[in-house]
Order: structure tokens, then sequence, then C-alpha cells
């Protein structure tokens, strides 16, 4: 290749690059829709990529371009689309401030990213920055609805998002979505509910192949009751939820409520750290499902850490074809309030398999299981370990204590033949992050189980739970 062809196939290359790549940034100085602007000193006139100022105009070009960079900033803009009237409140349940359409492939995703890990904020109320400022409020007028819009709208497909710190909800009705690296709170107005991220398929369109990995999610807000007042609510969805960190909601952390006609929906939560809440301490499961909601084909909840959980998992969420399946999970000090379900309970509609789970208590009057079910057997227990400093933790059946010990259990409920009471020498038991539940002395366990010989989140001690942090290991 000659020189001159080099140079010219170089110059190409550049100028393709600077196509498919645009920048947000709302700096001083900025001009809307320059093909100046330089990354490195953020000024237009002497660099060769397109700028804009506003969330609008950026998320239209994403239509021809395939990578938008947000810089350092916060940014938000007065409210669009159709509006409904609740409580006397004007509310946008779909369009986010953020809302993008575009369309990647399944070789080439759409990229919407914070500019080199800057604070970026999406704002979903102009001029404001703090999280709901009372999110028990049940007239809508503080809390539910007290952002006009979601902040961001994902409704295309093959779209990746990272990076973003929001104040209000995130609403996806796209296919194909990663949702990755966000600082996600606030709350938001779809269906009167005060929920941080609502995937809201319908029963023509379903949300699928969806990533929800590696964000925190916190502070949502009163909803119509707690179960649909998920910080994270999924309608006709199929989706991955791991490594993430949820704390201080209203409701629960996830919700799960399929009412549609999807076919092949799976949904798989793992590695997640399910942290306490200072909001509502009384209605704030880990994982809510809803009795009336039997289109789910498979549940897998497996590796995470349930922390100081009004109930760690609900069992209301029946799967179709498959029984929910929940393994290696860790509940610390969950169900210690007098209506809550403890580790792992509720009605139970349909079979549900719990193993190589650890659940242990240091507080009074907690619960292993509540059931409601009749006959107890829908629930498969076995191949756990058990363990409480206390001598009143309780398993319940039906609304009443049926035992205080692990032996009793065993012999009402005829479950839990092969799991044992043992202090699983947590490293720091009264710990607040996820390391603090990593395992002193030996963990083999159990034997027999086909999900293998040890209990809990930490199987071989290197698992990432919550957030990948330095601290986190």
């Amino acid at each position: 290749m000659t020189m001159k062809k080099a140079v010219i196939l170089l110059l190409f290359t550049s100028v393709a690059c600077c196509a498919d790549t645009i920048f947000l940034d709302n700096n001083p100085g900025i001009i809307n829709g320059s093909k100046s602007y330089d990354p490195a000193s953020r000024t237009c006139g002497n660099g060769s990529y397109t700028v804009y100022t506003n969330l609008s105009d950026a998320s239209q070009a994403l239509a021809a371009a395939k990578t938008l960079y947000v810089r350092a900033g916060t940014y938000s803009q007065p409210s669009v689309g159709k509006y409904i009237t609740v409580h006397g409140s004007d509310i946008n349940y779909w369009t986010g401030v953020l809302d993008i359409t575009a369309r990647g492939t399944p070789q080439k995703h759409i990229v919407i990213s914070a500019y080199k890990n800057e604070l970026v904020i999406i704002q979903a109320k102009q001029e404001v920055s703090h999280y709901n400022p009372d999110p028990a409020d049940t007239g809508f007028r503080k809390s539910s609805h007290y952002y006009p819009n979601p902040a961001i709208g994902i409704h295309g497909a093959y779209v990746d998002v990272i990076g973003f710190r929001t104040y209000g909800q995130v609403v996806i009705t796209g296919h194909d979505i990663t949702l990755e690296s966000c600082d996600l709170g606030g709350g938001g107005p779809h269906m009167n509910q005060g929920q941080v991220i609502a995937l809201n398929g319908t029963e023509n369109q379903g949300v699928y192949n969806v990533l929800i990995r590696s964000n925190k999610i916190h502070h949502s807000c009163w909803g119509e009751s707690d179960g649909n007042g998920a910080a994270l609510m999924g309608y006709n969805f199929s989706c991955i939820i791991e490594n993430n960190e949820f704390c201080d909601n209203f409701g629960p952390d996830i919700g799960i409520k399929d009412t549609g006609g999807q076919q092949g929906r799976e949904i798989i939560i793992r590695y997640n750290f399910f942290m306490p809440t200072s909001i509502n301490p009384s209605g704030n499961a880990g994982i809510h499902g809803h009795n009336q909601d039997r289109r789910v084909d498979r549940v897998t909840i497996h590796n995470n850490i349930f922390l100081e959980k009004a109930t760690g998992i609900s069992f209301r969420m029946p799967a179709r074809l498959d029984p929910m399946l929940a393994y290696c999970n860790t509940f610390v000090n969950c169900g210690f309030n007098k209506n809550d379900s403890g580790d792992i309970g509720d009605w139970i509609n349909t079979s549900a398999d719990a193993y190589n789970n650890l659940y242990y208590h240091s507080r009074r009057g907690q619960r292993f299981y509540d059931i409601q079910t009749k006959p107890l057997n829908k629930l498969k227990s076995d191949y756990n370990l058990f363990f409480s400093t206390e001598d009143d933790t309780q398993f319940k059946h039906l609304y009443r204590p049926r035992a205080t010990t692990l032996a009793a259990w065993q012999q009402y409920s005829q479950l839990d033949g092969n799991s044992l009471w043992k202090d699983p020498e947590f490293v720091n038991p009264s710990g607040s992050r996820p390391r603090d539940f990593k395992r002193n002395g030996s963990t083999s366990d159990v034997t027999g189980s086909p999900y293998g010989s040890v209990c809990g989140a930490y199987v071989t001690g290197n698992e990432v739970i919550g957030i990948c942090r330095e601290s986190n290991n």
C-alpha cells in the first residue's frame, strides 16, 4: 500500500468513527449541533465530533449514530409527550427525559454511556436533584407522582445504557437491552406506583433479553400495594438481574407480575445483595411474586444475599413449566416483623424448590419459613443449613408456629430431611457488606444435593455478590 492510500484510508476510518459517535455536553460555550467538538478540551472549533446540548436532540441523532457519550453534568428538559391526570397531577407514564427509541443490531448495539466514568445525572424533573421527599405519601402529590416523566425511557432494541445516575424512574419497553453500572433512585410515575425500574411488556409485545447488571437500585416510593410498588417491577418480561445492590426501598426490591401471553419467559436473579431499608422495614421483601400470574415459564434465584428483609423470597409467583427454584442463597436476619413471611414464605400456588440455602438468625421473634399453602409439600425444601443464636426462632404453617427446632420441623413437615443445624461461621455475622457473610472453617455442609455440598451464596468464596468493588472481595 502506498503512503497516499494509507493516509486516505486513515482519514476515512477517522471520519467513519466520528460519524458513528456523538456527544452530549451542556458545558457553557458548547454549540448545539456543532460538528467540530473536541472531547479532550470540551470545546467546539478544533474537533471532529458532533455534539448536542440537550437530551432530545441527542436522542434523535441516535437514529444515525451508534454511540452517544454524555459528559459530566446534570441533564433534564421540560416534560413532553401525552399526559393523563391522576389526583390532580399531570403524569407521563412512558416518555423519559432521556428517551431512547434507536434500534441497533445483534452484531452492533447502540451504546449510550457516561463518558469515561464521569458523573452524569439525569433528572426526571427540571431543577430537582434529590429523591422523593416523602416516600410514604399515598396522595400521589409528593412521592409516587413527584416527577412528571421517567428519567430514562428505553423503547428500542439492541441498546446498552451504561453509567448514569438518575433521579426518577427508568422505563424499559424494548428488547435486547442492557442497563449497567448505574445509580438508580427516586421512584417514578408508572401505573400509579413508585418503581425505580419498570419493565413494561404487553401481551402483544413482551420485554425480553434484558440484562440489568451492577446497578444500585434504591429509594422507591409508595405504590398501590407493597407488591406492586416494587423497586424493580416487571410485566411480561424475560430478564437476567445480576450483581445489583438494592437498598432503602419502600416496597419489595423485585416484583414479578406477568399477566400477558408471551411464551418462553425466563427470569434469572443471581449474585445480588438485598440490603435493609430505612424507609419501610415492615413491607420490604427481597423478591415478591403475585399469585394471579401463571405465565412465566421459569424463575431461578441463586447466590444472592438477603440481609434484614421483612421477607427474603415470597413464593407467590408460580412458574408454568418448571418449579420456581431458589438455591445457594444466604438469608441473614429476615422475617423479624409480626406479619412478615420470614426467610421464605407466603402462598405457593405451584411447586417451589429450595435447596442449599443458608438461613441465619440472631434476633428474637424471627421465622425461617411462614407458608400458608395447603398441602405443604408444594414446597420442596432440602439440603439447607439453619442456625439461630436465639431460642425462639419459628417455622410457621397456616398462620401458626409449628416448630422451634429443625427436628420438630422435619417431623411436622416431612421436609428438609437432609438439612442440618450448623453455625455457618460468618467472617462477621453482624456486618453489612457481602464479604462479611463469607464463611470461616469448613464449608462442606451436605451430601447428595444436586447443587453441591455447600450451603449459602458463597460456594467457592470467590463469588462476587452485589456490585463488583474492590472492597467486596
